[in-house]
């Protein structure tokens, strides 16, 4: 399955009779639509804003484990 296959939710049936709408019917259903797709995307960006936290946090612990302390440095005469 695609990535962009597994985002798509499943078509109900009061979607499927979406075609036999009135045009003006057909604009508020849109408008609907939309409005759960900005909610959809607002969730996304959300979780996508702490996955960048959380790495960005990971990134920090690295660097610190990585890099020895002045303590451990001075113990070993300055030398890694």
């Amino acid at each position: 399955m695609a990535l962009g296959e597994a985002m798509l939710k499943p078509v109900s049936a009061a979607r499927r009779r979406q075609r036999s709408l009135r045009p003006t019917e057909l604009s508020s259903t849109v408008e609907g639509q939309i409005a759960e797709i900005c909610r959809d995307l607002a969730e996304q960006v959300k979780r996508m804003r702490q996955l960048q936290e959380q790495a960005d946090e990971l990134r920090v612990v690295i660097r610190e484990w990585a890099s020895p302390s002045d303590r451990e440095r001075a113990s070993r005469g300055g030398r890694r």
